[in-house]
């Protein structure tokens, strides 16, 4: 998570990757404020003659949009890798933070509702669904 430093009147000033002594707040990534900041900066930057090459940005703008697109594919395989760890009991679902707890299991019992659901339609074949 990022750290910020802000102004008198609040606004973000500076952002660093881990607490220093003017940046001690912690913010999300997708922080709509920090986001802000942080676009205001690659404009100020590109303005500056940083960023001389169009090209540049369009190839990271396709990088970005790659990694996005594998993002949930890489959710789905950490899952599954936490899933293997806690079966193998190299660490315990109690092991990992709270937050961690609570969108696993939020994400095991929407998974075995599917699960639950797949039986029943196994169950039948013979039934034709639309």
């Amino acid at each position: 998570m990022p750290y910020v430093t802000r102004d008198g009147a609040g606004r973000i000033t500076d952002v660093q990757e881990h607490a220093t002594s003017s940046a001690r707040e912690e913010v999300q990534v997708r922080d709509p404020e920090l986001l802000s900041y942080l676009n205001a900066q690659a404009g100020l930057n590109a303005q500056a003659g940083l960023n001389t090459q169009a090209g540049d940005s369009e190839a990271h703008a396709g990088i970005r949009a790659e990694l996005e697109a594998t993002d949930r594919e890489l959710i789905r395989v950490i899952e599954d890798v936490i899933t293997v760890l806690i079966d193998k009991r190299v660490f315990m679902l109690t092991d990992l933070p709270a937050a961690a707890q609570e969108k696993l299991a939020r994400r095991y019992n929407l998974r075995s509702k599917l699960s639950d659901l797949s039986t029943i339609i196994s169950d039948h074949e013979d039934i034709m669904l639309p």
